[in-house]
């Protein structure tokens, strides 16, 4: 059986990084999803290297969505006849400003939390059936940074105050999906 990964943010970065290495194994599906599947970034996907047995399903999912991720479910499974999901890998985020806590907006916060922090539950909710039906053992992954972190912040000298708290709630979220799904693993990841 192939192993079938879901990316979000698919489109460019680290996204576009996962889906060339996942296409160039073979034996595997690759879906990627992006914000807009007609954008020349979107497109360009279709030219990478392929192992012969692997194919690529493009997908669109904006995190800023609340329905996307469960239109794009229902699309693999009536489309593309895609019913499991091995391996979800919630790349998508957004990074847009860095103020101190002092100059934070409620808009800028807001955003960000929208991204990277819903949509990766609304992510997951609409994927969580498609992992339980996975035949190996299902992961769910998602992209956190180390700015997220609590305890080490001194570390990191730059005004954080709208990503990192989105990290640090991204991280939150992953070890309770974990703990409250016994048969998926789920972990935050740190690219760097």
């Amino acid at each position: 059986m192939p192993t079938t990964y879901l990316i979000t943010g698919a489109a460019r970065g680290l996204g576009k990084g996962l889906v060339a290495a996942y296409l160039a194994q073979a034996n595997n599906v690759v879906v990627a999803a992006v914000r807009n599947p007609d954008d020349e970034n979107s497109k360009s996907l279709q030219s990478l290297p392929r192992a012969p047995t692997t194919s690529l399903v493009i997908v669109k999912i904006d995190s800023n969505s609340t329905t996307d991720a469960a239109e794009a479910v229902a699309v693999l499974e009536t489309q593309y006849n895609i019913t499991a999901l091995d391996v979800v890998i919630a790349n998508a985020a957004i990074s847009q400003k860095f103020p101190r806590v002092e100059n934070v907006t409620a808009v800028d916060i807001l955003n960000h939390y929208r991204v990277n922090v819903v949509g990766v539950i609304l992510l997951f909710q609409a994927v969580l059936p498609l992992l339980q039906r996975s035949d190996k053992i299902p992961k769910f992954i998602a992209m956190s940074s180390e700015t997220g972190t609590i305890g080490n912040q001194e570390k990191f000298e730059i005004p954080n105050g709208v990503y990192g708290p989105t990290k640090a709630s991204l991280n939150w979220i992953m070890k309770k999906i974990h703990l409250e799904h016994i048969n998926i693993v789920a972990f935050p990841a740190h690219p760097g």
